[in-house]
């Protein structure tokens, strides 16, 4: 862990354990769970190099509980890393920003788009001088990223996650709480078969 005098901002990520459960099920439908395992395992081996930055944290939050130790052996140099917080992906995410709170600003993401770096992270992160919450949209309609400089919880409550709505209504509870939002550019998950093929194309994965 840095200095907690004068902490740096950070990226909170979180990820399942690839080699435990079923992950990537849209993708496994077409390419078998085999494949779409090993797909998501070097996913997100690369997103984890990618997200390396002297400014900043790397805080990883793991699924399953018991698979901690594990993970933090696969996705090693974590600054800070603990299982995920019970309750929905809301309830998960904001409790990562509330350990989070002493840093100047936090970036939440997951582990589905291959194209996030640290550079995407720190450009949020120079957003919020003049936005309260910068967001990276993904073509699916839900997120890829979401910075904060303190946290606020009603953004991640009632919000119906894994749908096509989650930007939106993410975004009228930004409105509604009266936050200036910095809406960046949009990219694209990983979900299926196709997503794989685009993503490949792109020299992504």
């Amino acid at each position: 862990m840095r200095d907690s005098a004068s902490p740096c901002p950070a990226v909170l990520v979180m990820a399942r354990f690839w080699q435990v459960g079923r992950v990537k099920t849209r993708l496994a439908a077409t390419l078998g769970q085999a494949q779409a395992r090993e797909i998501y395992r070097g996913m997100v081996e690369k997103l984890w190099q990618q997200l390396e930055h002297p400014q900043l944290q790397r805080h990883l939050w793991v699924s399953p509980a018991e698979q901690v130790e594990a993970c933090g052996q696969w996705l090693p140099q974590a600054d800070y890393l603990a299982a995920q917080a019970e309750g929905d992906l809301g309830q998960r995410m904001h409790q990562a920003f509330v350990h989070a709170a002493n840093c100047p600003w936090a970036a939440v993401i997951g582990t589905d788009c291959p194209a996030l770096s640290s550079v995407h992270i720190l450009r949020a992160g120079a957003a919020l001088e003049k936005a309260d919450l910068a967001i990276h949209p993904t073509e699916d309609g839900g997120y890829a990223l979401l910075a904060l400089r303190q946290p606020t919880p009603e953004l991640f409550q009632n919000i119906p996650w894994s749908t096509a709505k989650v930007l939106q209504c993410t975004l009228d509870r930004a409105a509604a709480l009266g936050l200036r939002v910095a809406q960046l550019d949009t990219l694209r998950d990983l979900d299926d078969e196709e997503d794989w093929r685009q993503l490949c194309a792109q020299g992504l994965l």
